[in-house]
């Protein structure tokens, strides 16, 4: 009996034995499919930066950190099979490093997976519950599906670990803006600028609160988050757009050119544009003009046909002005100024 006994633990020792060299044989089938897919896909994506860790890996198969600086090129390239496979990797080979488990969330989010980046993010802060970054993805993934008071409890955490956070605050004033807690919101994009005097996106939300106030700070604050992102489009746009609500025309007119001097598919732009031609300039031929070049970037615009429309009546041009109507109608039938348009001809 002792005999058959041994015999047994020894033939379970075996079997665990193969089971874990057929596990291993299989990681490394894998581990050896990915580096051939990663060579394929340096060549095929033209990527020195790719070819070069694939050689680092090479010469050290199980370094974390190569599989990290890996998916994270494979995330710029929206290779994100392969990014998913090296950041678990990294997560495997080094499961104390945080910013391990963050490239993994980083995939996640790019596919717009918020399940399973938040369940990620729920891993990590187990492991690190003080980490800043862990507990900063957390508010900002809440944020995303509009559960704003666990949003705000782990941008208080964060605050806890460190209250010179500011992306922190930041987070904390989008969050109240878009609860429609303005006042809460300036607040907290104010003291995200005085943490950082060089965070462009608090001046360029505080320009939006104060330009929805109408109030001329707006400026001010674009101005200074175009100062620091001077190429900005959006941030641009935002000051163009209060420049034409304060009737400064000409000014927002030089504005709206320089965005589509880097923008040319600005179709705000050019019906901005279009709107000050027509209703300030009084010139509705110059104005269709703009009309027409916002249609072509954007042909699903109701309320461009209409605008289109308008300024066709305007140059008594009746017939162009009844097919604008009608096209605007073909894509919001309860579209008011098309039928009192149509009406009116």
């Amino acid at each position: 009996m002792i005999f058959s006994a041994t015999r047994r633990s020894l033939l379970l020792v075996a079997a665990i034995a193969g089971l874990v060299t057929a596990c291993t044989n299989a990681e490394q089938a894998e581990l050896e499919a990915q580096a051939a897919k990663a060579d394929s896909l340096s060549v095929q994506l033209n990527s020195p930066e790719l070819k070069a860790v694939n050689s680092a890996l090479l010469k050290d198969p199980a370094n974390p950190a190569l599989y990290k600086k890996r998916a994270n090129l494979y995330l710029g390239m929206k290779q994100f099979d392969e990014a998913t496979f090296d950041a678990k990797r990294a997560i495997r080979l080094d499961s104390l490093d945080p910013d391990n488990y963050l490239a993994l969330v980083d995939v996640f989010f790019s596919q717009k997976k918020t399940r399973e980046a938040r369940d990620q993010l729920e891993i990590a802060e187990k492991k690190f519950p003080d980490n800043t970054a862990v507990l900063l993805r957390l508010a900002e993934i809440y944020y995303l599906v509009k559960k704003y008071q666990k949003g705000l409890d782990y941008v208080n955490k964060a605050l806890k670990a460190d209250e010179s956070l500011a992306r922190a605050y930041y987070i904390k004033g989008t969050i109240y803006k878009e609860s429609g807690d303005t006042a809460r919101a300036v607040s907290s994009f104010e003291t995200a600028t005085e943490q950082d005097n060089n965070f462009s996106d608090a001046f360029y939300d505080l320009g939006l609160i104060y330009a929805a106030r109408r109030n001329p700070l707006a400026i001010e604050y674009y101005n200074s988050a175009l100062r620091l992102d001077p190429t900005n489009t959006e941030k641009l746009y935002g000051r163009a757009r209060f420049l034409q609500e304060l009737g400064k025309d000409d000014e927002a007119i030089r504005e709206y050119e320089a965005i589509l001097k880097k923008d040319a598919a600005c179709d705000r732009c050019f019906y901005n544009l279009g709107a000050i031609y027509l209703e300030i300039k009084n010139d509705p031929g110059k104005a269709v003009d703009y009309f027409t070049r916002a249609i072509a970037v954007n042909p699903g615009s109701a309320q461009t046909y209409f605008a289109r429309g308008y300024a066709h009546a305007k140059l008594n041009d009746k017939a162009s002005a009844r097919a604008d109507y009608k096209l605007c109608l073909q894509i919001d039938p309860a579209h008011e100024g098309a039928i009192e348009g149509l009406n009116s001809l």
